[in-house]
């Protein structure tokens, strides 16, 4: 068993790098990472124990921060199954990998299925309460620091208990049920959840609602207008300006990229942020000049894929080029994305030493 320490404080220095960068420069660059497997798998802890334990994520989350030289505050978890879930929906566990859910047995077949979507009893339905516990132990352990909350958004939720390829079919053939389906899972389950994450912890400055089947190419900009953001957009005024979509991807696909940063743009007005392989294939300067046009904050994410299979050298040479375009002027944040079980540890270090030579 690892023995975690009773405090993390060093992360108030990382929080406080991070408020300097949303506002200014900073003293350097601030690096964040998703990287629940990586810390799982650096300590040695398996998928239920880790992911069941609220004090066993949280602290090891922070253990393995520390031990790397990550700034944060962030904090991931299996976020996609904790409202399906809590709805009733399945979820399967393996001993390698994250849980993840059931998708052979989708909770909403039909509209007869629509009367399923009830708000849960957060104190005693799926892992909600897990959830909440998570983050003030997080708090507790940090003395005060709290890192973005995070849910699924609307698309995405309605996505995993529908089924993504019925969900895309039903919008042509079915608009009203989907259009039904989206205002219940909003209505009835984001907005009363995310109402009682702010009352339990009134200081949170940022929710982040997770949409990852809500962007290209798994939907296009179509449906992204006129299905994905109108969700996001009446979750933002039922819950406050704290809710953004964070995640979506996808630039390289269009032949304006300036189409989807605008779209993100709506649901994201503090910051866009943008991560391989569209930074990769399109180069991090229109992103930053976009940023710079706007005035918004940049966050550059390495991409996951890349940081498992590069060397450290490779690694080192993209982060001082994302570093070298994104950092004038400051208003900008590294990204390094999911890192994984297999994500090689010189390739974390290799990241952050770059940061920290080259992003002053």
């Amino acid at each position: 068993m690892v023995d975690f320490k009773n405090n993390y404080t060093f992360l108030q220095e990382g929080a406080k790098r991070q408020e300097e960068a949303n506002k200014g420069i900073p003293d350097r660059v601030p690096v964040i990472a998703q990287m629940p497997e990586f810390a799982r798998k650096e300590l040695g802890l398996g998928t239920r124990e880790f992911y069941s334990s609220p004090e066993l994520i949280a602290a090891g989350t922070l253990e393995i921060m520390e031990r790397y030289g990550i700034d944060g505050p962030y904090l991931d978890f299996d976020v996609y199954n904790i409202e399906p879930e809590g709805l009733g929906m399945e979820v399967l566990w393996s001993d390698e990998s994250l849980p993840d859910l059931n998708y052979a047995k989708p909770i909403i077949i039909d509209e007869n299925d629509l009367q399923k979507i009830k708000t849960p009893d957060f104190d005693s339905a799926g892992r909600f309460s897990y959830v909440l516990k998570m983050y003030h132990q997080y708090e507790k352990l940090t003395g005060g620091i709290l890192p973005p909350f995070r849910c699924s958004a609307p698309f995405t939720l309605a996505a995993n208990i529908r089924g993504i390829s019925n969900l895309l079919i039903e919008i042509f053939i079915k608009p009203d049920f989907v259009k039904d389906l989206l205002d219940r899972i909003t209505e009835k389950v984001l907005v009363p959840w995310l109402l009682r994450v702010k009352k339990e912890f009134p200081n949170l400055k940022e929710i982040g609602a997770d949409d990852a089947l809500g962007s290209l190419p798994i939907v296009s900009p179509e449906i992204m207008r006129d299905w994905v953001i109108p969700s996001v957009l009446k979750l933002r005024e039922l819950v406050g300006p704290e809710v953004s979509v964070p995640n979506w991807v996808g630039e390289h696909y269009l032949p304006n990229p300036g189409v989807m940063l605008d779209m993100k743009k709506q649901v994201s007005p503090n910051i866009i942020r943008v991560q391989d392989p569209d930074v990769e294939k399109l180069g991090p300067a229109i992103f930053k000049e976009y940023a710079n046009r706007h005035n918004i904050n940049l966050c550059l994410g390495v991409g996951a894929s890349f940081l498992d299979s590069a060397t450290a050298i490779e690694v080192e040479e993209r982060v001082r080029n994302y570093l070298h375009i994104g950092a004038p002027g400051g208003r900008f944040t590294l990204y390094l994305c999911a890192l994984s079980a297999v994500t090689p540890r010189e390739n974390v270090r290799a990241a952050v030493r770059a940061v920290r030579e080259y992003g002053k």
